[in-house]
């Protein structure tokens, strides 16, 4: 017997089952007499498998005509109160299974924490080292939060820096002698299918953060290449040396044991600097 139906003396409800063994229902019609509720136009609804099934059943002293614009009018007003209409991109990506692409984004993530994993411990324990030998919590934060700012800029920085060369590479030809054809296609085809997939929006999230994590663990690991930036706060990690802040005698050449800043006493000008602190994409600028 359906538990959804509430029947006298029970005080739960529950939803109705659609599974029964070997048997599925995979969708339901059904209707009520008009003798009691006089009513012209009457619909009867159940929630079948997450989806909302509709019945209508009109008197029949009314036509086929009066009857379906009623409907289309009825479910018109059902989608605009729950936004649910279904748009030309979701019915494309209604054919994708549901939990693909999330799942895929999701694995994208576990992988790179798991590929990762080794540099996140080392980080998290130097960091509580970090955190024992400094006298003033404030100091400790002030780092961290430097850290933070550094290890989150990188990643955002990346994809904006990425999408100025697909504007400059885009072919085709240019709208207001600024934007290619071509870029200004493929925007609209992204916020679209962004906007109107809810499946690929939500995976569109989770890969964001996975690529997030990914590539921060890649800087905690010290592979993000040597143009990119190093995030492990032990230079020693692994029994070599890595990228970080190094002290002057570290990079100093034998060229200058005997310079003498008393000498250079005057005005320079900079023609060229290298900042191992600043992205790739800024350093090594000539001023």
């Amino acid at each position: 017997r359906q538990k959804a139906v509430k029947r006298d003396g029970e005080k739960d409800r529950v939803a109705i089952q659609t599974k029964h063994g070997k048997y599925e229902v995979q969708d339901i019609y059904f209707g009520t007499p008009h003798s009691r509720s006089g009513c012209l136009y009457q619909v009867s609804t159940m929630t079948v498998n997450g989806e909302m099934k509709l019945t209508f059943h009109p008197s029949s002293i009314l036509s086929d005509a009066t009857n379906k614009e009623f409907a289309d009018a009825f479910v018109g007003v059902l989608e605009k109160a729950a936004n649910t209409k279904v748009s030309a991109i979701d019915s494309i990506m209604s054919n994708v299974p549901g939990s693909v692409l999330p799942l895929i984004a999701a694995g994208y993530g576990i992988v790179g924490l798991a590929i990762h994993s080794e540099a996140w411990s080392e980080f998290f324990y130097n960091l509580s080292i970090m955190k024992d030998n400094v006298a003033d919590p404030k100091d400790f934060w002030d780092a961290f939060n430097f850290w933070v700012f550094f290890a989150v800029g990188h990643p955002i920085l990346q994809p904006i820096l990425w999408i100025s060369d697909v504007l400059h590479g885009s072919p085709g030809p240019m709208v207001g002698d600024l934007v290619p054809l071509s870029f200004i296609l493929g925007n609209v085809a992204f916020i679209g299918l962004t906007a109107f997939s809810k499946q690929f929006r939500g995976a569109l999230n989770i890969f964001a953060l996975s690529a997030f994590l990914n590539y921060v663990g890649a800087g905690l690991d010290g592979q993000a290449g040597l143009g990119d930036f190093n995030l492990q706060l032990n230079d020693s990690y692994k029994g070599q040396v890595v990228k970080g802040c190094p002290a002057y005698d570290d990079v100093k050449q034998p060229s200058m044991n005997d310079f003498e800043l008393n000498k250079y006493q005057g005005k320079w000008y900079e023609m060229k600097f290298h900042d191992w602190t600043q992205f790739k994409e800024v350093y090594d600028t000539t001023l």
